[in-house]
């Protein structure tokens, strides 16, 4: 049955309040972790994984998959949470969170079903998306590629290294996502080292830029349903988007960037989120 956009949009809500909650689980299973960067980046991890993304969590080798790969790899507990709500990985792994011999950690493993690239040291995750959608040009492969990049990841100069070299191969193939929530691990993005202009670097790096609320779902189905955003350029869409998004202890401060989390916070998470 077709489902409508209102159905479609009520849908991936859901999902993405479910991404959050399995968040704050899978941080107290670990006694705390990175809330601030995988709460925002939920929302748009919803849209991907249940609406925008050709994959088969069944098959999670399937060569013609799209590739996801999460280049803040700090926000693993979002990718976790996404990846056994898709089916990729058993739900159970959540209350294993940073466990002793848990395949599911603080940063992305490649020995997770699902995961393309280990990532944490931040950086190289344009690059290697890069190099994945020139191979699946090279090989004749229609998969796209999507990385997701934080605002104080750019700060590191290999990410425009990889934004000029996807330029010049034109990669249409190519879609880089910037959570752009302002606050990496030791305060404000612009206080440390500012990135703006930002929209105006990808556009002086040749890329095609767009800009939404990574909020609002209406904003981030759209836009992923425009890709390509140029018939000749690789894409990217800034998202601002709010640190620590939907519990309100938590959001626009750098000290919830990694935190510990106990029952208590837990129990306050869940209150606020409106979920058991």
């Amino acid at each position: 049955m077709h489902e409508t956009r209102d159905a479609l949009l009520k849908r991936l809500e859901g999902q993405a309040r479910q991404i959050r909650r399995n968040v704050w689980r899978a941080l107290r299973a670990g006694g705390g972790g990175h809330a601030g960067g995988s709460l925002s980046a939920a929302d748009i991890l919803a849209a991907l994984y249940f609406h925008r993304l050709r994959i088969r969590p069944n098959e999670p080798d399937w060569a013609e998959r799209d590739r996801f790969v999460l280049s803040k790899g700090h926000a693993n507990a979002a990718l976790g949470a996404v990846l056994a709500q898709a089916g990729f990985i058993d739900d159970a792994v959540l209350d294993r969170f940073y466990g002793f011999e848990s395949p599911f950690g603080m940063h992305p493993d490649i020995k997770v079903a699902g995961v393309e690239m280990c990532t944490g040291a931040l950086g190289h995750g344009l690059a290697v998306a890069t190099g994945m959608a020139l191979g699946a040009r090279i090989q004749k492969q229609a998969f796209h590629t999507f990385v997701m990049l934080g605002d104080g990841e750019l700060h590191e100069g290999s990410n425009w290294e990889a934004a000029m070299a996807a330029a010049h191969y034109r990669l249409t193939n190519l879609t880089a996502i910037v959570d752009h929530n302002k606050i990496s691990q030791s305060g404000r993005v612009d206080e440390i080292i500012s990135v703006d202009p930002l929209a105006d670097k990808w556009r002086a790096f040749g890329w095609e830029v767009r800009e939404i609320d990574g909020h609002v779902m209406a904003e981030v189905v759209d836009a992923l349903g425009a890709l390509p955003f140029h018939p000749d350029r690789p894409s990217v869409l800034i998202a601002h988007t709010v640190k620590g998004k939907g519990v309100s202890f938590a959001e626009n401060t750098y000290l919830w960037h990694s935190n510990n989390v106990n029952d208590e916070i837990l129990e306050r998470a869940l209150a606020e989120l409106g979920l058991p």
